[in-house]
């Protein structure tokens, strides 16, 4: 009864929201957003490092993809509602948006809600949901949650 349970708590949590799915800006736009941020970080007294530059807008351009990779859970709950949001707001500046933090941010909140199911299903569910459900609203990120959970089960 209680894997049911459990079951049923990760689906309510991962059921598809296909309304207000995230869209990603085109990449064009994320790489505007790019130039224009590594730009103000590596130009110093009115000179552009170009090695430092170059090496930003690479780790942008690996961000973009590991961002695309990440956005498959783009039709979930947890990421349409809480850690896409999350993160955009975390990384954006004035609609500019760092795609390289943004692409971190996102992972950390993934692993954080595998690490909620794992809590649920090894634990109490309703303790671990009562703390997932005061977690959340404090600081609305599932990896903070699930530090949380760390806290309290350890």
């Amino acid at each position: 009864m209680k894997r049911v349970l459990a079951l049923l708590g990760c689906l309510i949590f991962t059921s598809p929201i296909f309304a207000g799915t995230p869209q990603l800006k085109p990449q064009h736009e994320y790489k505007k957003d790019s130039q224009q941020l590594c730009s103000e970080e590596w130009t110093k007294r009115g000179a552009l490092d170009l090695k430092m530059y170059n090496h930003c807008m690479r780790g942008q351009d690996r961000g973009y993809d590991r961002v695309k990779e990440i956005h498959v859970y783009a039709d979930q709950q947890f990421y349409t509602e809480t850690a896409y949001p999350y993160c955009v707001k975390q990384w954006s500046k004035r609609g500019t948006v760092d795609i390289r933090m943004l692409a971190s941010c996102l992972e950390k909140e993934v692993e954080g809600f595998k690490d909620v199911i794992y809590y649920r299903e090894n634990y109490d569910e309703n303790q671990v949901n009562d703390l997932v459900k005061r977690a959340l609203s404090k600081y609305g990120s599932w990896n903070s949650v699930a530090y949380r959970l760390k806290k309290e089960f350890r």
